[in-house]
Formats: C-alpha cells, sequence, structure tokens
C-alpha cells in the first residue's frame, strides 16, 4: 500500500465515532476498546459512513400488492424451501417487511420497542436494501432476507414468534402470545420482545454494504477498512456501523441505548447485543463461538459467563450467545435447505469467491480462495464446509433447541447428496484422465493453456476489478 504523508484527524470526527464507552452514543460497531494506527482513518470511516447512508436515503413510498401476489408470498415464507432469488424486487423488499409485520402481531411487542412498523421499519428496510450491493451474487439482500426468513423459521418452530400466516387472517388488529413462558426453562424463553426484534434486525442487515471479499483479502490488500479495525473482523464492524448508522437516521437511537430485557437486572444495551449478534458471523471466531456455547448447553458455568465483565448477568450471556448462535446458524443456513435451494447458494457463493480470485490474480495477491467453479471443486467444498462447520453448529443448536431437529436432518440428507456427487465426479473425472493418457497427448504447456485468470492484464480482469468500484469506498484497496 503507498504510504502517504499523516493527514491531521478531524477531531470532532474522530470525537463522534468514539464517543459514548459503548454506551450507544458512538456510531463505531465495536464494542471494545479501539485502537489504529492511523487515528486520520477513523474520520474517513466517519464520513464514508455519512456519505453511505445519506447518498442512498430515497423517500419510502409504501404500495400495496396485489392479494393474491400477498398471499402467495406470505405462504412462500411460511415454506422451508422459500427461494428469495427467484423473486422481482418489489417481492423481495414486500416479504423482508411481512416478517416484521407478523413479528409486531406478537402482543405488546410494539409496545415494547416503541417503533412504528409504516414510519421507520419499512423505509428503514427500504433504505438498507438500497445499500446492499446488488452486483454480489451472494452477499446481496436476498442473502439477507434468506438470514430473515431461516431465523424466523427457527423462531416459529421453537414457538416463539407466530406463522407468517397470521397476516392472513381477516381480523388485522388480532395479536399473538407464546405459549412459552419467559425463562421458563428451555434456553430459548430467555429472548424477550426486545431481544427478538434485534434477532430480525440483525439478520436484514448482517451483510449491508458487503463488498463482495473476505476479511482476510483486505488485510492482504492493506485497504484502508481492514485497518481501522486491526484486520479485526473489518466487514462485520463496517456492517454493524452502518446499521446503526440506518437505525438511528430513523429513530431507533433510544431503543438502542435502551437496556435488554426487562426487569431481569440487565444493563446491558440493546446496542451491544445488535453489535454481539453481527459480529458473531465472522467465521474467524467460530470456534470461541462453539467453545462457550458448548459449554452453556451443556449446563455448566460456562467460561462466558465467569470471565463476563462487570454487571453482565447470566441472562445477558445466555441471551447474547442463543442470538449468536441463531444468526450463524441462518447465515450458513444453506446446507440446511432442500438440496435444489442449497445448489442455488453453493453456486452463488462460489461465483462470488472466483471474482475475488481473479482480483486477487490482478493484484498479485496471495490467492485465498478457490477460483475454480467447476462441479467437483463445489462438492467438495460443500462436504468440507458441512462436516466441519455447518453441521456441528447446527447439532449444538438442537441440543439448546430440539424443535431444530429437522434442520439436522436435512443437512444430513444434503451431505449425503455431496457425497454421492462427490464420488460420481470424481470417478468420471478418473476415466477422463484414463482416456487422455492412452491417447498420449501433445505436452501440457501450462503457458499457452492458460485461462484469463492467469492473466493479469486480461480484459476480463480489468473488468472484475472495475465491477468493485461501487463497494464501500473504505473496503477497496488504495
Amino acid at each position: 500500500m503507498k504510504q502517504v504523508r499523516p493527514r491531521s484527524a478531524d477531531l470532532g470526527g474522530l470525537h463522534l465515532a468514539t464517543a459514548g464507552s459503548g454506551s450507544g452514543h458512538g456510531w463505531l460497531g465495536y464494542s471494545g476498546e479501539m485502537q489504529t494506527r492511523f487515528a486520520e482513518l477513523l474520520t474517513d470511516m466517519y464520513n464514508e459512513t455519512l456519505n453511505a447512508v445519506n447518498e442512498r436515503d430515497a423517500e419510502f413510498a409504501s404500495t400495496d400488492l396485489p392479494a393474491e401476489t400477498r398471499t402467495r408470498l406470505i405462504h412462500s415464507l411460511d415454506s422451508w424451501s422459500f427461494e428469495p432469488h427467484k423473486l422481482p424486487d418489489e417481492e423481495v423488499l414486500a416479504c423482508a417487511m411481512m416478517l416484521f409485520e407478523a413479528l409486531f402481531r406478537i402482543e405488546h411487542m410494539q409496545s415494547s420497542v416503541g417503533l412504528s412498523l409504516k414510519d421507520q421499519i419499512y423505509p428503514l428496510i427500504h433504505h438498507l436494501r438500497r445499500i446492499y450491493r446488488w452486483e454480489n451474487t451472494y452477499h446481496n439482500f436476498e442473502h439477507a432476507l434468506d438470514v430473515l426468513q431461516c431465523s424466523y423459521t427457527f423462531l416459529r418452530s421453537a414457538g416463539m414468534v407466530p406463522p407468517v400466516s397470521i397476516l392472513l387472517d381477516e381480523d388485522p388488529e388480532r395479536t399473538w402470545i407464546s405459549q412459552r413462558k419467559p425463562n421458563s426453562g428451555p434456553l430459548v424463553t430467555c429472548l424477550g420482545m426486545k431481544e427478538l426484534f434485534i434477532v430480525y434486525i440483525a439478520a436484514i442487515g448482517h451483510d449491508v454494504a458487503h463488498p463482495g471479499f473476505t476479511n482476510l483479502f483486505m488485510r492482504n490488500a492493506e485497504t484502508p477498512l481492514s485497518m481501522v479495525y486491526d484486520g479485526k473482523s473489518a466487514l462485520e464492524q463496517m456492517h454493524c456501523s452502518l446499521l446503526l448508522r440506518v437505525m438511528r437516521h430513523y429513530g431507533l437511537g433510544p431503543l438502542l441505548e435502551d437496556s435488554c430485557g426487562t426487569g431481569n437486572g440487565c444493563n446491558q444495551s440493546v446496542r451491544k447485543l445488535l453489535s454481539e449478534t453481527v459480529l458473531a458471523t465472522d467465521m474467524s471466531v467460530h470456534a470461541d463461538f462453539m467453545k462457550n456455547f458448548k459449554t452453556l448447553v451443556n449446563g455448566r458455568k460456562t467460561q462466558a459467563a465467569t470471565e463476563a465483565k462487570e454487571g453482565e448477568s447470566q441472562l445477558w450471556r445466555k441471551q447474547v450467545l442463543l442470538c449468536q448462535g441463531i444468526m450463524k446458524c441462518a447465515d450458513i443456513s444453506n446446507p440446511f435447505r432442500p438440496y435444489h435451494v442449497s445448489q442455488h447458494w453453493a453456486a452463488a457463493l462460489m461465483g462470488e469467491w472466483t471474482s475475488q480470485a481473479m482480483l486477487e490474480k490482478y493484484m498479485n495477491l496471495p490467492c485465498t480462495n478457490s477460483c475454480s467453479d467447476d462441479p467437483l471443486s463445489e462438492a467438495n467444498g460443500q462436504v468440507f464446509f458441512i462436516n466441519t462447520f455447518a453441521k456441528p453448529l447446527l447439532q449444538l443448536m438442537v441440543e439448546a433447541v430440539p424443535e431444530l431437529q429437522p434442520h439436522l436432518d436435512q443437512c444430513q440428507d444434503n451431505l449425503q447428496l455431496w457425497q454421492s456427487r462427490q464420488v460420481d465426479l470424481k470417478s468420471n473425472l478418473e476415466t477422463v484422465e484414463t482416456n487422455n493418457s492412452v491417447s498420449q497427448p501433445a505436452e501440457f504447456d501450462p503457458v499457452s493453456s492458460s485461462t484469463s485468470l492467469t492473466s493479469t492484464t486480461s480484459p476480463s480482469l480489468r473488468r472484475r476489478r472495475d465491477d468493485y468500484l461501487t463497494a464501500f469506498p473504505l473496503a477497496l484497496p488504495k
């Protein structure tokens, strides 16, 4: 990265960025002590966050869907085969809003969070939609909706939220009451109104402004965003920052500064719960989460509880770990979906990784992702990911929330299908290689046979690089 003479920092912007000591006044999503090599980067981060929000602000005009369309979407949201990537833009947006509409049918939900669906939540969702990059094949608003619908499905299965089909009731004022009493024993009952709302908000905003490449790429490229956060969960920190800014833009600041729960002795802010939930989606902290959550599920005094900061109750730690668990499972839920749905998301992620690999080639950076989109690489990747991350995580979640067992069964079925596909593709490849060796082809020349991936000056690579110009500026290499 080119070294430039350090600029003097805008101390006003720096104060705005770091003020509040975690109480909700600072705009940064980071919940701990901020350390950075260059103070002026904080000013840049503040300004770019403000620009990202203001430049994409547009007056929200609610449109009524035809009754038959609304009914169709409600039924699709109640299906585990939900496929947001097949919906037109206006229906994707409508689905996100309907999930919140159903959430607000919980008795006392609206008064608990003190928000208006039409005046605050709907415009907020519309605004977030505009900040997500449509160019991303995977980390886009459709993925955010997929994570939201998955989170809803988990909570509905556990009896914590009503089915979206409640919106088909002839009485629009009908409310819903969970049969599960608060803190009645099962872990999921530690979630109150505010915690349920935060799960939904975290789901729809957890990847806002995702540039389409990874934290490791940004660290290798020394992007300003990675430097701001010292290479620690840079993307997730950015998502938090933007999400908090948009929420405050629509008057959710008082809620963020409010305490979680009601009358449970918890003094931690809603803002902190939101930040902790989003930050947990960084897979680099996955092992720590699994260790802490497993200890909690096993019923022992958790390491998280014994090492908790002063003032954090065990109830708070349960809420944090469960919200994180739901979000992490929903974020990587593709292997739990029906196989045909799972295949789409696997291909979409592979496409995004291939684009990053091409950019790494162009910039002469280490290749951190597979740049091959052939079927065998896809199958190998899915088998590895399910065995290493998705299945163990869901198994642990089922111990905490037994109602999720059907999703674990689906995950196991999908794993078997991917393994069968893996075997078939390997067999076909071996057959082709055997036939080629028998025909004794000319010696392979890797230079003359290389594709555009190996040429750092190819039009394809230049186009890939230019594709990222719409990304959040500080996420781009200088």
